[in-house]
């Protein structure tokens, strides 16, 4: 009898393991804490992500040429000017397919 037991903790037990593993996969990769005071020049920055909405602030991240990643507000108008032209940088000069 107590083998069952120890046996159905067991099982119980790896599949809560197995649950907060599936969990922590969908975290966000990055969330934003600290927002950008300043405008960043359109021609330093290469690419921009929304925050998951898993994050308590939403946020624009910035990747520069140089890799570092800045976090901005949303909501700051430069930064809805900046997404639209890197969205247009993107469709003017779509990757081609490699034959």
């Amino acid at each position: 009898m107590s083998s069952g037991s120890l046996l159905l903790v067991l099982l119980v037990l790896g599949c809560l393991q197995s649950f907060t593993e599936s969990n922590s996969a969908n975290a966000p990769g990055q969330c934003c804490f600290n927002f950008l005071t300043y405008k960043i020049p359109l021609r330093f920055i290469k690419e921009y992500e929304q925050t998951r909405s898993d994050c308590t602030k939403a946020g624009i991240i910035f990747t520069l040429n140089n890799g570092r990643r800045m976090c901005a507000k949303p909501g700051d108008q430069w930064v809805k000017e900046h997404m639209k032209k890197i969205d247009l940088r993107f469709f003017a000069n779509p990757t081609q397919p490699s034959s």
